[in-house]
């Protein structure tokens, strides 16, 4: 018979039920993160794209900020108080740092209100404070079982919105966008792409990550349903290529449990070499399937349009998320005979904001955390590996969806939410250990903290992570 492990290591019940009530506090502020920076259910009750409420001030919008700065403050004091300022303040990724820095010195040189850029600059750094630390404390795969509650509760929020209150759910035609939009659903998002991404993502991961949650089957099945009708009725193109991206990427992640790394890189090379061609040799069907044409709907004439005002600020930029400044919004608006967020991608909005140093210090952390995230794998059990694979894939699909779309590099966009968790989560991780270490039973004796794995009983050394993936007690 199986004898059941102590992962108490003797300590107080008042202390292991002190811990376990923080642990609820943070996770409820990490929900509220998730609400306050990615705006979910504004758009409901005040649609900025809807031409009756664009002239007037948006009332939700203003207190938002208070909002996010009381989770990021309500969490650090937690934390600070129960593990100190040190342990604290050493959880935020040093190498993001530089880039919170020119994001506050951009208020020097924009052309704009300084103070706005200087408010979208503070979220960004109260942020990367808070966030790291709070999964830290988390650990990786209840931090993923939250993400896959909240979007789980976006998704069928948004199709129950669809189908009984379709002037909130749906595009009525009203906005101020195509035309062609309407009947598309957009669910508790302003516009059908920022409903898309919750979808591709809930259309994949509630199916094969939600065994790290618990929950009755009956809600997890409903959230799938929902997140497929979501993906398939918003009519978002990107949305349905970053769904193909997350669902490949996940059979090669899948196949690197079983088989060689050489042998799975040779062959989904081979697999991308024909997929290239395919793209190549059927662009026009591909297009006209997908109802889009190689302008992929205007937006190489606005890429165009936004590089000639990235030229004039190519190394500094025109300040942190002034998306080209005033200036180019209100001609671009003019040209294009619609209110244009920016660029309409990622990459070109960066490059806006901040120029290429800020491009530089955003892309290095970002590419070492996908690193970080690799070589975690080995060494960790089959619930923290699961944890890892998602947050990769998360990363993968930002850089897609990047090309087209300007939220999903900003911390405060549709999803950037999203995709800022997966980032700092990956980032705050230290290096990989070169071995994995004694058992928990050796740390117990020995009088260490250790990081339990529950499929193996192996632990990671504590001085070498302290406590990185998992925070048992």
């Amino acid at each position: 018979m199986a004898v059941p492990i102590d992962l108490t290591f003797g300590l107080d019940p008042r202390i292991i039920e002190k811990q376990t009530n923080e642990r609820r506090f943070l996770s409820a502020m990490f929900v509220l993160l998730y609400v306050s920076y990615g705006a979910l259910g504004r758009d409901v009750f005040f649609n900025h794209l809807d031409t009756a409420m664009a002239a007037s001030e948006d009332p939700i919008g203003l207190v938002l900020p208070y909002i996010r700065a009381f989770a990021c403050i309500s969490a650090i004091s937690v934390i600070v108080l129960s593990s100190g300022l040190t342990w604290g303040l050493s959880k935020a990724p040093l190498m993001f740092a530089p880039f919170c820095f020119m994001a506050l010195a951009s208020t020097a040189w924009t052309s704009d209100e300084p103070k706005e850029i200087l408010r979208n600059s503070l979220v960004l750094t109260m942020a990367w404070i808070a966030w790291p630390m709070i999964i830290h404390r988390l650990g990786l795969v209840q931090t993923v079982g939250l993400t896959l509650y909240v979007i789980a509760t976006v998704c069928i929020v948004s199709a129950l919105l669809a189908v009984f209150v379709p002037s909130v759910g749906v595009h009525t035609g009203t906005e101020a966008v195509q035309q062609a939009h309407t009947g598309r659903w957009r669910g508790i998002f302003a516009h059908k792409n920022g409903l898309g991404p919750w979808a591709a993502y809930g259309s994949l991961f509630l199916f094969t990550h939600s065994w790290l949650c618990p929950g009755r089957a009956l809600f997890w099945w409903f959230a799938r349903i929902c997140a497929v009708a979501c993906l398939i009725f918003s009519g978002s193109t990107t949305s349905l290529v970053l769904f193909g991206f997350v669902f490949t990427g996940w059979i090669v992640l899948l196949l690197l449990r079983r088989y060689p790394l050489k042998l799975v890189v040779l062959l989904f090379g081979f697999g991308l070499l024909f997929l290239c061609a395919g793209l190549v040799i059927f662009q026009e069907q591909l297009f006209a399937l997908v109802g889009r044409d190689a302008s992929l709907t205007g937006r190489t004439d606005i890429w165009a349009f936004a590089w000639e005002y990235f030229l004039e600020a190519m190394w500094f930029g025109h300040g942190y998320q002034s998306l080209g400044g005033e200036a180019m919004l209100a001609k671009e608006a003019s040209v294009f005979l619609q209110p244009i967020p920016g660029a309409e991608s990622g990459y070109l909005t960066l490059l806006l904001d901040l120029g290429l140093i800020g491009f530089a210090l955003f892309f290095v952390p970002f590419f070492i955390a996908i690193r970080n995230g690799f070589q975690w794998m080995r060494y960790v059990c089959i619930e923290d590996r699961a944890a890892l694979e998602l947050l990769l894939l998360i990363l993968g699909s930002t850089l897609i969806e990047a090309v087209s779309e300007s939220n999903s590099l900003v911390s405060t966009g549709f999803d950037g939410v999203i995709a800022f968790t997966a980032y700092f989560a990956l980032l705050t991780t230290p290096k990989a250990p070169d071995t994995v270490h004694r058992s928990p039973r050796t740390h117990e004796a020995r009088g260490e903290r250790t990081i339990a794995t529950h499929s193996r009983g192996l632990s990671i050394k504590p001085d070498r992570v302290e406590p990185t993936l998992k925070r048992l007690v």
